[in-house]
């Protein structure tokens, strides 16, 4: 992938008008001072005990590497690989997972006022959070693979055309129309936030962008697209990359000596399966805590009926609740 400069690129900002005219045309921007330092010094401290805890008790994901990139879940033959992502098999980065559940530091991240504007002005006056996680890019760790973060939506297609259905769609099989380009394009369906809890350089693995390729209106081919160029997305410690879903994007490789320190909250469309399945996976305490709206963000609010247990004439359901079942009519 080719490098492209910086100028006339979006810069960070704390001006939210700017912001969104840069995620307009780009397809991300970059919001200054999103986060104080010494909200990012609790950040960190809480992240980086996490990781060690979880490295030394033998639960560490680890990815990033040569033969580990993001996304490889699975053989050709769609089976699991045998392999566990760790550094002993030739993981890099470390991911902590479900940040939820982590520390209530982290749930803070999705009520700031600013980010949760710009949000709103992608996906609307409601979503769910679909991810909370954190990416440790590490030295040593190469650059991932172009993606977008909705690689799974169908895109628009001609009425005489049979699409790849939808349930065929994975992280190596997209719908490819020949027809070239399309008449239209799929709207933005996700919003990724990542908190920069270290400044993000082209040198430590800051994420990689290609602008305005959220315009394009098809998925990045690692084949196809070898000479797409992109750019870093550089910021001091306390901004926050927000990118429109449909952009193309990769953590960059790490070639200094010193770890990059990233949260990572992703945001969808009421509609969509969020990547965490919170309505399962919440532990209790979390849950006893939560406000309404941190529920909201966790999918335990019924949205048009959809997310409901039984009645949809209800606001909420409860972490607890079950069917009806089978029942007999009394004698």
């Amino acid at each position: 992938m080719k490098n492209q400069t910086t100028n006339n690129l979006p810069q960070p900002t704390t001006n939210l008008r700017i912001a969104k005219t840069h995620l307009d045309e780009f397809g991300y921007c970059l919001v200054a001072d999103a986060l104080s330092d010494d909200t990012v010094a609790r950040l960190r401290t809480r992240l980086e005990e996490q990781a060690i805890a979880e490295k030394q008790r033998g639960f560490a994901f680890e990815d990033g590497g040569a033969t580990q990139n993001w996304g490889d879940f699975r053989k050709p033959d769609g089976s699991l690989r045998p392999e566990a992502f760790t550094e002993e098999h030739g993981g890099r980065n470390q991911r902590i997972w479900m940040l939820i559940n982590k520390g209530v530091v982290f749930h803070h991240l999705l009520f700031h006022e600013r980010i949760r504007e710009l949000i709103s002005y992608r996906l609307g006056d409601e979503f769910l959070l679909s991810s909370h996680t954190a990416n440790i890019a590490k030295p040593g760790g190469v650059a991932m693979d172009l993606h977008t973060d909705q690689w799974w939506m169908p895109a628009p297609t001609r009425r005489d055309r049979s699409p790849l259905p939808p349930g065929s769609i994975n992280r190596r099989r997209f719908d490819v129309d020949k027809a070239w380009p399309p008449a239209m394009i799929a709207p933005a369906v996700v919003v990724n936030v990542l908190w920069m809890l270290s400044g993000f350089t082209a040198e430590n693995g800051g994420t990689r962008v290609v602008p305005r390729s959220h315009l394009i209106g098809r998925q990045p081919d690692a084949d196809r697209d070898t000479d797409v160029e992109t750019v870093a997305a550089e910021g001091r410690a306390g901004t926050a990359l927000v990118l429109d879903g449909r952009t193309w994007h990769g953590t960059g490789a790490n070639v200094t000596d010193a770890p990059r320190w990233a949260v990572i909250s992703t945001f969808c469309g009421p509609q969509f399966r969020p990547q965490e399945n919170f309505t399962v996976g919440t532990s209790s305490e979390v849950l006893k805590q939560a406000s309404p709206e941190l529920l909201a963000l966790l999918g335990f609010k019924v949205w048009n009926a959809y997310g409901r247990i039984e009645s949809p004439a209800v606001e909420f359901i409860s972490p607890s609740e079950t069917s009806l079942g089978e029942m007999q009519p009394e004698p």
